[in-house]
């Protein structure tokens, strides 16, 4: 709806800015809407570039991303890992720490008797040491054994505060880059809506040139009277005035009517006259105008290989110019045909036999 109000507000502009009276101001508006147009597609290339630039920034710390996700997945499962390590540490510590509790236990109520009994009802010096070595070692392995449950249940303690502050340091180090990543991608988001409305600004401007140029085209001679030819052997399929753009959606002032031609079908020139133009047009696909004198028309939505006429030729009413196409802003083969009085559109109907 903003693209068609400035469309609105431009032919508006155009139908009370005197071209067609005043040639050298039209001339002079034609030079100024070119500069115009070029700092447009100037600006439009280089919002191109930044936005490939950042797009290219936004993969690589995509890819980023998907590192540090991978890594810390792996992280989680170790740590994981490293818990479940700590609880069966903990479980045969306690279990060990139980048995030596007991053992002390059994000490204690029996005081060094226990011990000592057994020592002294050895029958022999030897059995005696071969008894004291055996408690000696009992006692040892059990002293050992406990320290050696302590230290692993502390090994385990400490890899798991360390991979816990490894995994911190990756959660912290993957927030910063999820924060970069959005960034990313509003700055492309800002980006593209930047070179959507220079894309717009670009199709208003072209369009306004158009108008300029066929304006000073259109007003080399007077018409004569009389009617036009059909451009081609099909129904009309779109009236001249407001419609809702079979593409965009939106209401727009159709400056022409459509012909449903199929594709590949011939375009005849409405009446004699002189080629004008023969150039692509911005949603027009490949246009062709034919200056009658006074009364000029446009042919579009053709592929420019198809095109039998050049700029400077005179053409006949009724002889082929081009065919039928489906080129531009277009949601099938058609022909889509303009009339202009003196520069100024009119409805084609009211020419057409």
């Amino acid at each position: 709806m903003k693209r068609t109000l400035l469309a609105m507000v431009l032919a508006v502009s155009l139908v009370f800015s005197g071209l067609t009276v005043n040639g050298v101001n039209a001339e002079s508006k034609v030079d100024k809407t070119k500069k115009e147009l070029q700092d447009i597609r100037n600006r439009k290339s280089q919002k191109e570039a930044d936005l490939e630039k950042v797009k290219e920034q936004l993969d690589a710390r995509e890819q980023k991303l998907n590192e540090l996700e991978k890594k810390l997945d792996e992280q989680n499962k170790k740590v994981e890992k490293a818990k479940k390590d700590l609880q069966q540490a903990e479980k045969e510590l306690n279990q060990h720490a139980a048995i030596f509790k007991q053992r002390v236990r059994e000490i204690y109520m029996k005081g060094d008797m226990g011990y000592m009994k057994a020592l002294f009802s050895a029958g022999s010096f030897n059995e005696f040491l071969v008894r004291f070595e055996t408690i000696r070692l009992i006692v040892k392995q059990d002293r050992t054994l406990l320290n050696h449950y302590f230290e692993a249940r502390e090994k385990k303690e400490k890899d798991q505060q360390r991979l816990l502050a490894e995994q911190n340091k990756l959660k912290e180090e993957k927030a910063k880059a999820d924060e970069e990543y959005q960034k990313l991608v509003a700055l492309v988001k800002q980006h593209e809506a930047s070179l959507h409305q220079l894309e717009e600004e670009e199709e208003i401007k072209q369009e306004e040139l158009d108008k300029i140029n066929a304006q000073l085209a259109y007003s080399r001679g007077l018409w004569n009277g009389g009617y036009l030819s059909r451009p081609c052997d099909g129904p009309m399929t779109s009236p001249y005035g407001w419609r809702v753009h079979p593409v965009t959606g939106e209401a727009k002032f159709h400056e022409g009517v459509d012909f449903g031609c199929p594709m590949g079908s011939p375009i005849y020139a409405a009446a004699s006259g002189k080629v004008i133009e023969n150039r692509p047009s911005n949603g027009y696909g490949w246009i062709v105008v034919i200056d009658h004198g006074g009364l000029s028309t446009l042919y579009a939505h053709m592929y420019g290989n198809t095109v039998t006429v050049n700029v400077g030729e005179r053409v006949a009413r009724g002889q082929k110019i081009a065919e039928v196409g489906n080129n531009g802003r277009s949601t099938g083969p058609h022909l889509h045909f303009e009339v202009r009085k003196n520069g100024r559109l009119q409805d084609p109907a009211k020419y057409l036999r």
